[in-house]
């Protein structure tokens, strides 16, 4: 059911013409006609009894029609409340980043911000998803992309989820013959450059590596991406990169890739619960959900 079939089932049943309606709504009498044809087999009730005179209105579509002009006035509503949010929003809007601006597809987001809503600032902090997420519920970022298995059970934080990102069990190339088909007991085994506390990656691992009860060798900790593929690189242990930073380190010889299972996180925009009627975040989450196509808003 669209919005045209009510709309014009309204003016139909106000006008008891089809012809008075077809002018009414700007359109062609086929086209009217056609509506309530389809909203009559939709609903699977006649509307209107058709008459020498016009378009008399059955009792099922007298019945129908208080709440057909209830539905028109919400879709008006939410059409008014979009209108209001496109309209003189401004302000700045601080937003952390837990990867790259690009993957985060922000240079999209904000252009579509800038073409909405030429008034808002907006500042880009990057971090890691722990950090963000501290600062997100502390009110110094307004909003944060991160990877969302750090989240602890709560009503504080809203979060938008965007997309699994693929990850990767890496090792040194000379490894391969022991890490590219390795079962879970193996890869426990063998060196791992871990990672700082509260990391997304350390989080996942740590619960495929328990659920196994399987402990790990843990040799050296980094804490960025870069450093656990350079000391991969440089022979010292395993560790977890997402899938196209492992792809790209295979590319150029430095690791080879565990084969056996696929890993992902969720890859979610956060913000505080108490902001989701503030005009600003609420125009950046809007933004957001277009470029990644979430359900609701066109790509």
């Amino acid at each position: 059911m669209e919005y045209y079939h009510l709309r014009t089932f309204v003016a139909v049943a106000e006008e008891e013409h089809l012809t008075r309606a077809a002018e009414r709504l700007n359109a062609s009498l086929p086209a009217v006609s056609a509506h309530v044809r389809g909203l009559e087999e939709e609903l699977g009730v006649p509307l209107f009894t058709r008459t020498p005179k016009g378009m008399r209105l059955t009792g099922e579509g007298q019945a129908l029609l208080t709440e057909a002009k209830q539905a028109l006035a919400g879709l008006d509503a939410v059409r008014a409340r979009a209108g209001s949010l496109r309209r003189d929003v401004t302000g700045v809007v601080r937003i952390g980043l837990n990867n790259e601006a690009g993957r985060m597809r922000v240079p999209e987001m904000l252009a579509v911000l800038s073409r909405r809503h030429p008034g808002v600032e907006v500042h880009l902090t990057d971090s890691s998803s722990a950090n963000i997420l501290d600062n997100v519920r502390q009110g110094k970022l307004d909003l944060g992309f991160i990877y969302d298995n750090i989240i602890e059970q709560g009503r504080d934080v809203v979060t938008v989820p965007l997309e699994n990102v693929d990850m990767a069990v890496v090792g040194p190339t000379s490894w391969a013959d022991r890490v590219c088909l390795a079962d879970w007991e193996t890869l426990a085994g063998l060196p791992w450059v871990w990672f700082s506390q509260r990391c997304p990656f350390q989080y996942l691992l740590e619960a495929c590596f328990s659920c196994r009860d399987l402990p790990l060798n843990k040799v050296m900790v980094g804490d960025s991406d870069a450093t656990l593929r350079t000391m991969v690189a440089a022979g010292i242990g395993l560790t977890l990169l997402r899938r196209d930073d492992a792809l790209e380190a295979e590319a150029a010889g430095e690791v080879c890739l565990w084969q056996r299972e696929g890993l992902t996180l969720g890859l979610s925009l956060i913000y505080r619960r108490e902001k989701a009627e503030d005009r600003v975040v609420a125009a950046v989450v809007a933004a957001v959900s277009e470029v990644w196509g979430l359900p609701g808003h066109r790509r």
